[in-house]
């Protein structure tokens, strides 16, 4: 132990103070006493080095002021040990008595106890705090009883509390329990937490702070001595070095196992990671399954894993590291392998939502009822938008009629997405008695992706319970659900005449003449020989032919207006919008001809309506600019009236006249 300690405090003290820690025969031993005889010789010798090394207690540097107090301090000599407790006390350098007071504490110089005491009211920080740390090695009852008074009285300052209850609590002080139980409840809350951590050091125990809890420790262990104490002190850290060791043995084993497979030539090849999957290191898991992850999809495509190998991966899936689970996943669902599914399924009982929407973006047909009823719960209990997405995404891929409800109660998720995909997923399933919620979801919900897919749906679910929703989303403020919704009118604009021309009118309303004009074609071809379309035939050719005016489409607007002069039999109204058609069309040379045609075939008792009309296609186009056209249907009318023209038309035909010659 001797020569232990002599070659420790070598490397410590160095040079000419060695001699003075090697005169001790443990350390630094103090006598109080010197002897009554000393030989002149050795006395001469140690005043020499007792000159020596009080000099150097005024050197700049910390370590040799330092090393010069421990030789000083391994002194039997009062003169060294008064040296060292006057500069502790005296120096003007805040650094020097720091040094003194370190040299005190390696020591562990007794008759310096009470001036280290008095340092711990030091002005300057740096000396408290020093003082404090020093203290904590002395653990004499003397001493221990000295600082417990000094914390305990009225008048210390509560910084002084602190660093005398942290120096009890170092220093593993158990008699000094009571003084800190009283800390506990001081008025200083510095104080209180300085109390309450001593305590913890002493007692190695995690209590709170509060008294009652520590007072119950207390009487149950009033009676260990601080031998007791140290035992269990050395106990645990035996407990925390075996542990340490274990872990850094096994830290040791992992970066081998590591370094191995990166090293290896088959470190990039799907057996060799999944094997390494399997191993019990955690960073060799996460390294694996990180560069499957990471594969190419050529060394994925075609891969055959075996019996064991699947295994490997269904642990994996339960590894206690998300990153390591999320990682196997995105590797699984690449693989075409027999246990594919099976791992995915595995992996839809996850709890983590990375992990849940890669399994669930890959579920296939093939997942099982289990598997559905996983999906159902997920997207109606699942906290993450994300995995409740996704799985209404699934769901509707899936196309099970059993999960029709789940879905229909996804339309009222908090999330966008999700209800997007409720709605894309009844869309999949032909879910009509879901038109309803997704019309009203159509007229209602905040979001136009949403209101989007409604309409479309709406469309494709061929549901007359949709029209009013969609023409209703003709006003929207999306130009996409607009176009959604007239597109969704016109795939519902079929299979009932009273439900085309609804949606037609509606079309029209909106300024949409084109969609107005493909729906009434419509309703003219399949219902225009329909016996119980006869009566509403006529209203149909009327919104036809307004349409068609409305874009300038004069010539079709004449052809329609046609088909409603033979189906009236001649009314004057239509066969005079057909001949403003045909004016606005620049067909006006047509108008002289027809008209003499309608002459020619009126009866007797329609003669006079006819010539009235004659006139006024006259005026119409005498109007437009065809001056020629229009006085040769003047001169026809005049010629046919003859002189059986009644007043009126006489005075009409004059007027005419006057107005075209003048």
């Amino acid at each position: 132990m001797l020569k232990k300690f002599r070659k420790l405090t070598a490397g410590v003290l160095g040079g000419a103070a060695v001699a003075g820690v090697l005169m001790a025969t443990a350390g630094c031993r103090i006598t109080e006493k010197l002897p009554l005889v000393l030989d002149q010789e050795r006395a001469a010798g140690q005043q020499a080095r007792f000159l020596q090394a009080e000099a150097q207690l005024r050197s700049p540097d910390a370590e040799g002021r330092q090393q010069a107090a421990v030789a000083l301090l391994s002194m039997d000599y009062q003169p060294a040990l008064q040296a060292v407790l006057d500069a502790m006390e005296h120096a003007e350098d805040p650094a020097v008595r720091i040094s003194m007071v370190r040299a005190a504490a390696f020591c562990r110089a007794h008759p310096c106890f009470e001036a280290v005491l008095s340092a711990i009211g030091a002005p300057q920080p740096d000396v408290r705090a020093e003082a404090a740390l020093a203290l904590s090695r002395f653990t004499e009852a003397g001493e221990v009883d000295a600082m417990m008074a000094r914390a305990a009285a009225p008048a210390t300052p509560s910084s002084q509390k602190q660093l005398l209850y942290g120096a009890l609590g170092e220093g593993l002080a158990i008699r000094a329990v009571p003084v800190l139980l009283a800390g506990l409840q001081d008025e200083d809350p510095g104080s209180r937490v300085a109390a309450w951590e001593a305590l913890r050091k002493i007692a190695r125990r995690q209590l709170p702070l509060d008294v009652e809890q520590w007072r119950q420790w207390w009487s149950v262990n009033s009676s260990r001595t601080r031998e007791d104490v140290l035992e269990e002190h050395y106990r645990g850290l035996a407990y925390e070095l075996a542990a340490r060791t274990a872990q850094v043995n096994d830290l040791v084993s992992q970066h081998n196992e590591l370094l191995n497979l990166v090293s290896s030539p088959e470190a990039q090849t799907p057996k060799a990671l999944l094997a390494a999957l399997g191993s019990a290191h955690a960073s060799v898991r996460q390294y694996s399954a990180r560069r499957l992850a990471a594969l190419d999809p050529q060394a994925v495509k075609g891969l055959k894993p075996d019996d064991r190998d699947c295994a490997v991966l269904r642990n994996a899936l339960g590894d206690e590291s998300p990153q390591v689970r999320q990682d196997v996943v995105k590797f699984v669902v690449r693989l075409e392998a027999d246990c594919r599914d099976e791992l995915v399924r595995k992996a839809l009982d996850d709890e983590d939502p990375v992990v849940l929407t890669t399994a669930l973006e890959a579920v296939r047909p093939g997942i099982g009822p289990d598997g559905v009823e996983r999906l159902e719960r997920l997207l109606s209990g699942s906290r993450s938008g994300e995995v409740r997405e996704a799985a209404a995404n699934a769901l509707g891929k899936l196309g099970s009629q059993k999960s029709l409800p789940v879905l229909m109660a996804a339309l009222d998720d908090p999330e966008e997405n999700v209800r997007w995909f409720a709605v894309e997923g009844l869309h999949k399933l032909g879910a009509a008695q879901a038109v309803p919620r997704i019309s009203e979801m159509l007229e209602k919900d905040a979001s136009a992706r949403v209101r989007e897919i409604a309409a479309d749906t709406l469309g494709d679910l061929g549901q007359p319970a949709g029209v009013p929703a969609l023409l209703a989303a003709l006003d929207d403020r999306s130009d996409r659900v607009r176009e959604k919704a007239v597109s969704s009118l016109l795939d519902l604009a079929t299979g009932s005449s009273d439900r085309m021309i609804v949606i037609a009118g509606g079309l029209s309303k909106k300024g949409l003449r084109d969609a107005a004009e493909t729906v009434l074609t419509r309703v003219v071809e399949q219902y225009g020989n329909a016996e119980e379309m006869k009566s509403r035939l006529p209203d149909v050719y009327e919104q036809l032919a307004a349409v068609q005016k409305g874009q300038n489409e004069f010539s079709a607007a004449a052809g329609t207006y046609e088909k409603l002069d033979a189906l009236t039999g001649g009314s004057p109204a239509v066969r005079r919008e057909l001949v403003k058609c045909w004016i606005q069309g620049g067909e006006a040379a047509r108008v002289p001809g027809v008209v003499e045609a309608w002459l020619a075939a009126a009866a007797p008792d329609r003669k006079a309506q006819v010539l009235d009309l004659g006139v006024d296609s006259a005026e119409l186009l005498h109007s437009a600019g065809s001056a020629r056209e229009a006085a040769a249907l003047l001169e026809l009318v005049t010629k046919v009236a003859g002189e059986q023209a009644d007043e009126k038309l006489s005075s009409k035909i004059d007027r005419l006249r006057r107005r075209m010659s003048g």
